[in-house]
This record gives structure tokens, C-alpha cells and sequence, in this order.
């Protein structure tokens, strides 16, 4: 037994030489170039194509769908951020009339969100932009002069939302007879009537009503009938849904909304402005537009289907044909103009 205990103690210490002699040994060909790389890694110095903050300024028009477009901004920021290493894009969300402001104080950011109306007397300031993935009928009104100044990147539509007719009341009937439409801001529900060669018998008489003012006083029973846009039809189904209020009848407005969201670029440092396009050329991809659906709202590309059935789908296809809008960069006194002129055209 003792003699044994001798061989396996020598064994032991045999053994634990030869794995110290051939650790180092072959040290040098794995372990030590293994080191050399971690220490080069450390104090490599990470190349970006750029690193800095883009700015993008987002102005909201008119209303959007079921959530905010300025998360949908800020989540494809993300995205962008995560294959552009060392770039930011930074979304601020503003009125119409902070953004005059700011431009008059000579500011300005590097893309711009907006809708139509109120941002004219910026184009010299703007580059050209790729828009070929866009639906013919809206590129055309991103355009100022021969260049594609600002690209379309979400779609909205309008509906006529009729309340049934469910009382005996004189006073109740005469209110149902009325047609309510939120004229304030930017856009023009009664052209989309004056294309759909609709006509409205009695306007109701507050014509200062923006969209959600008018929907509230729809829900109210001040008249039956009103002009909404795709946020109304989601805000009204829901209610009907959960059982809040009666059916209603949809009637979507093909042929003309100016219910479109653009982006353009401003004029700046060579890589910020590439880095800006591909930005937009993002928002505009087929795996961008289709998450429009989360949201209610509808894609702006070529052939691109958002929804399979329901109401949205019948939206969708209301919008589909060819449509007719107002060039992104309209003022403010045009679309006034036309106002007037389509509240002659569409009130009996």
C-alpha cells in the first residue's frame, strides 16, 4: 500500500510538470496572440461614417390614425440608429407656428416632417430627393418646379360618418339634418365633398370647429352627419365596438385628400445630407410603410395593400384610384381661397 501511495504521488507531480512545460511552450502560439488582439481591440479607435445629431422637425397638420406619428418617427429612428453606428436622429414635434419661429430666427434642421399648408418659402432651402417607390398621383405634389422637393410618406383619407335616425323629436330631426365639418387649419375637407360630387343641405353654422371640435359635437347630437378623417372612423368604430354608441354609415371619399405627410431635406453638410436621404429612402420602404397599419393610416407606395378586410380595407380601396391633393408647399392664403370657394360649391 505504501509503495503504491509513492508511485501516485510521483505520477502526480510528473504529470502537473509536463502540463506547466506544455502551458508554456504554447503560450506564445495561443494564449499571448489571443491577448494581443483583446489589447489592439481596446485601443482601436471605432471608425462612423459620421457621428453627431441629426435633427428632424415634425409638424402635425391634421390628425393622424390610432397612434402617434411621431413614435412611428422615433421607433424607425431607432432602427436607423442601430445600422448607422454614431449617428442620432433627434425628433422634435411642433406647431405649425413654432416652426415659422424658428425659421425666422434663422434655425432650421436637417429633415423636416409636415403636412400641407404653412411650410412654403422653404424650397430654396430643401435638396432633391429620391421618391420613384411612390405612387404617381401623390409624387407629382411633393415636386416644386421639376424637383422632387418633399416625398410622401403617410396617407389619410376623409369619410363621410352618418349618425341613424332614431328619434321623433322636431328639434332632434332638424339637428340630424346638419352636416358638421372642422374647417379650421391647414386642410380642406369640403374639397374631398367637391370631388366626390357630394352636396351637404345645411352646414352647421360654426365653420371655426377644427376636426376634433367637430367630432365631439357629432357625438353630441349638434347634427348627423359629419366630415372626419381616418382618425374619426377609428375613434368612431371603437365607441360602436364597445357598445357606446349606434351604427354608423361610413361613406369613404375617394378622388381627393390632402391629408398627406411629407418629408424633405435641408441643404447642409455633404454626409448629413446622404445620411438624411437614406433616412427618408427608409420611411418609404415597403417593410416601414406596411407598419402603417398599426396605426391606422395607409402606405403611399406603388401597389402596396395595408389591409384584408373591415372598414380600413374599404378606406384603403376608396383611396386607391388616382387622387387628386394640393402641392406640399401651398400657402396658407391659397387654401384659404379655396375654402371659400368650395363652400359655395358643396352647401345646396
Amino acid at each position: 500500500m505504501k509503495k503504491l501511495k509513492v508511485i501516485f504521488d510521483w505520477l502526480l507531480r510528473f504529470g502537473l510538470s509536463a502540463l506547466l512545460v506544455a502551458f508554456v511552450v504554447m503560450a506564445p502560439f495561443t494564449l499571448f496572440p489571443s491577448l494581443v488582439m483583446a489589447e489592439a481591440n481596446v485601443n482601436r479607435n471605432e471608425v462612423y461614417e459620421y457621428q453627431g445629431i441629426l435633427e428632424l422637425w415634425h409638424i402635425e397638420t391634421f390628425e393622424g390614425g390610432s397612434r402617434s406619428r411621431a413614435t412611428f418617427l422615433e421607433q424607425e429612428a431607432i432602427n436607423f440608429e442601430k445600422n448607422h453606428k454614431g449617428t442620432y436622429i433627434v425628433i422634435q414635434t411642433m406647431s405649425l407656428e413654432q416652426f415659422k419661429l424658428n425659421i425666422e430666427a434663422g434655425k432650421k434642421p436637417n429633415m423636416l416632417s409636415f403636412g400641407v399648408g404653412g411650410c412654403d418659402g422653404i424650397e430654396k432651402e430643401l435638396v432633391e430627393i429620391d421618391a420613384d417607390a411612390i405612387r404617381g398621383d401623390l409624387k407629382s405634389y411633393g415636386k416644386y418646379g421639376a424637383k422632387q422637393l418633399a416625398v410622401p410618406y403617410i396617407l389619410g383619407g376623409y369619410a363621410m360618418i352618418e349618425q341613424k335616425l332614431q328619434s321623433e323629436d322636431s328639434k332632434t330631426n332638424a339637428n340630424m339634418s346638419k352636416t358638421g365639418v372642422g374647417l379650421k387649419g391647414t386642410t380642406n375637407p369640403l374639397k374631398a365633398l367637391q370631388a366626390a360630387s357630394k352636396q351637404i343641405a345645411t352646414l352647421y353654422d360654426d365653420i371655426s370647429m377644427d376636426s376634433y371640435d367637430a367630432y365631439d359635437k357629432f357625438l353630441k347630437g349638434y347634427y348627423g352627419t359629419l366630415i372626419g378623417t381616418q382618425r374619426d372612423v377609428y375613434r368612431i368604430e371603437s365607441r360602436q365596438q364597445k357598445g357606446l354608441m349606434t351604427d354608423c354609415k361610413f361613406n369613404f371619399l375617394g378622388r381627393y385628400t390632402d391629408l398627406v405627410q411629407y418629408m424633405s431635406v435641408f441643404e447642409g453638410k455633404e454626409i448629413e445630407e446622404k445620411l438624411c436621404k437614406e433616412f427618408v429612402s427608409q420611411m418609404i420602404s415597403e417593410n416601414v410603410q406596411k407598419k402603417l397599419k398599426n396605426y391606422n393610416l395607409f402606405s403611399t407606395l406603388e401597389n402596396v395593400s395595408l389591409y384584408d378586410s373591415g372598414i380600413y380595407a374599404d378606406f384603403e380601396k376608396a383611396l386607391s384610384g388616382d387622387l387628386k391633393s394640393e402641392n406640399a408647399f401651398v400657402s396658407n392664403e391659397e387654401i384659404r381661397s379655396m375654402k371659400q370657394e368650395a363652400l359655395k360649391n358643396v352647401v345646396k
